[in-house]
């Protein structure tokens, strides 16, 4: 007698195609963790690259009058002071790499100085805690003329900077890492400054 019986061996069950499935969700979850993470690194080193020309090319351009004075937003768009990238669509304002302000302006060399113009501050905001953790521990010094580092939060006035060893800094409410006497070298230390980062608003690193 014949025997009739089929068997389909092409076929894939309920929980083979469930199990092929899981393994691409994996898969995709894990590829999407790479890009974000990867994404974040090229932010972050696009973001000290930019600092680094700014800053050489402002100091170039006012080193003849040996000081900051007049550094405006105008000032910077016509000595293309920085890369045309960095401007939003109508050219008004400049923009991170992470999409929010990047400001330039002059400053006080010292705090207990009122307004010598002969330091700049470059200010970011915006900043994700693992990109204003990497940026405000940037061995930043070794440009020679960072004076500054601070992080700042404007609603809580959270903050925590390090200037020559704190030299000169006399105002807690602007820089409470360096009140009652705390000395902090640069580059900042990662301990101190992780816990900031998680409700900084702004970075903000100053030059001589």
């Amino acid at each position: 007698m014949k025997n009739f019986e089929i068997k389909n061996q092409n076929g894939r069950s309920m929980i083979e195609m469930l199990g092929v499935l899981a393994i691409i969700g994996v898969l995709s979850v894990g590829g999407i963790a790479g890009y974000s993470k990867a994404m974040m690194k090229y932010r972050i080193n696009k973001t000290i690259e930019q600092i680094t020309l700014i800053a050489g090319n402002v100091r170039t351009f006012f080193a003849p009058q040996k000081n900051y004075r007049n550094l405006s937003t105008n000032v910077i768009k016509k000595a293309k002071l920085v890369p045309d990238e960095m401007w939003n669509e109508d050219k008004t304002a400049l923009v991170n790499a992470f999409g929010d302000s990047f400001s330039i302006f002059g400053g006080s060399k010292n705090t207990a100085t009122t307004s010598d113009d002969k330091a700049f501050i470059i200010s970011l905001s915006g900043l994700p805690a693992e990109a204003c953790i990497e940026l405000a521990t940037h061995n930043w010094q070794i440009m020679d003329n960072v004076i500054a580092v601070v992080l700042a939060n404007m609603d809580q006035f959270t903050q925590y900077g390090a200037l020559d060893g704190c030299a000169g800094i006399d105002d807690p409410t602007i820089l409470a890492g360096c009140a009652n006497g705390i000395t902090v070298g640069l580059p900042l230390p990662i301990e101190k400054v992780a816990n900031v980062c998680e409700t900084a608003d702004r970075l903000q690193i100053k030059f001589r």
